[in-house]
């Protein structure tokens, strides 16, 4: 998904989402002068070419000279959302690790920032960050990744921690007593029971939800698995539930 934001007061279309520093300056062509990210009633932040800042389409960029990166600045407080729930980091630029640091329960999971687009993008520990108030951050706990499933999401596990999965990834869904690994976050229920060799005019497919709620998947529908607090799936014979009608 593409977007424009000002950089030295040109307008630039570029790709949107997590992005380095230094590839926005490459993008813009400009030299090696110091990028500041502009914010209404703040001062500038000096912006490092490793540095990574989740554009959105409405950031303004401008040069600056060496010597102001230098210059003391008093640190002002930023207060985004983790989990869910609103945090305060007494300045913009932190790691990932620091951001984890907040969440006491999964202080060890997989931090992803919620994107602009379909895909919620990984933020791995060392990387520096430029936090602001608009951006949502996550931990999936890290049982939600076991070794033996690669890098899929298992959304049971997910829904046991009350944590949301990200979007645009592949997904370890249990269906009746298996699982399986999807690679869209969206499905239909014909979908699901071709995993287990079941066909949609013999068997009707239940979404599990944590808690214990059930949902009847109706055959038009879209199944979200991003949606929070899918569990699993069950298979139910046709002919057994009319029988019970």
């Amino acid at each position: 998904m593409e977007g424009e934001i000002e950089v030295d007061g040109r307008r630039l279309t570029i790709p949107l989402g997590l992005r380095r520093v230094d590839g926005i300056r490459a993008a813009a062509g400009e030299d090696d002068a110091p990028l500041f990210l502009e914010r209404d009633g703040e001062e500038p932040t000096p912006l490092a070419p490793s540095d990574h800042i989740l554009l959105r389409g409405d950031e303004r960029l401008t040069k600056g000279h060496v010597a102001a990166i230098d210059t003391p600045r008093k640190p002002k407080p930023v207060w985004p959302t983790l989990n869910g729930r609103v945090v305060e980091f007494e300045e913009a630029k932190t790691t990932g690790r620091a951001i984890k640091a907040n969440d006491h329960e999964f202080p060890n999971g997989r931090l992803f920032i919620e994107s602009v687009d379909d895909a919620d993008v990984e933020v791995l520990d060392d990387m520096t960050v430029v936090v602001r108030e608009t951006d949502a951050y996550f931990v999936v706990p890290p049982s939600a990744v076991p070794a033996e499933g690669g890098d899929a999401i298992d959304l049971e596990e997910c829904a046991k921690h009350g944590r949301r999965p990200p979007r645009g990834h592949a997904y370890r869904v249990r269906v009746d007593s298996a699982k399986f690994t999807v690679e869209s976050g969206t499905t239909t229920r014909a979908e699901v029971l071709a995993l287990v060799n079941k066909n949609a005019q013999d068997w009707s497919l239940n979404q599990k939800l944590h808690g214990g709620r059930r949902l009847r998947i109706e055959q038009d529908d879209v199944i979200d698995l991003c949606e929070p607090g899918v569990e699993r799936f069950e298979t139910v014979r046709r002919q057994a539930q009319q029988g019970h009608g």
